[in-house]
C-alpha cells in the first residue's frame, strides 16, 4: 500500500511505485480506478504485482524516499497589455 500525497496522479504512483508508466493499468484495475481518475491526499492505494514493473527504477526511487509528484499547478498568467499605441513604439525598435 501507498499513501497519496497532494497534487500526485496515479502515473506519479505508478512510476514511483512500480517503476514504469506501462504498470499504470496494472495500479488502476487493482484499485478499481480509471487511469485518469483524481487523487486524494491521504487516499491509500494497493500496489499490485505488475507484469510491466521495472523494478530496478521502483528500487531507485524507493532507495532514496523519493515522492514522484507532477500535480504542481502552473503558474497565473500574467494580464495582458492591449492599449496598443502608435506612440509606445518607436521607429528604432525595428531594423529598417
Amino acid at each position: 500500500m501507498t499513501l497519496i500525497t497532494q497534487g500526485q496522479s496515479l502515473v506519479d504512483v505508478a512510476v514511483q511505485e512500480l517503476g514504469s508508466v506501462a504498470a499504470l493499468f496494472d495500479l488502476a484495475d487493482a484499485n478499481g480506478l480509471a487511469i485518469t481518475d483524481l487523487l486524494t491526499a491521504g487516499q491509500t492505494l494497493t500496489v499490485p504485482a505488475a507484469d510491466a514493473a521495472d523494478l530496478p527504477t521502483a528500487a531507485y526511487f524507493a532507495s532514496r524516499a523519493q515522492r514522484i509528484n507532477t500535480g504542481a499547478q502552473p503558474p497565473e498568467p500574467q494580464p495582458r497589455i492591449y492599449d496598443y499605441r502608435r506612440s509606445d513604439y518607436s521607429p528604432l525598435d525595428y531594423n529598417a
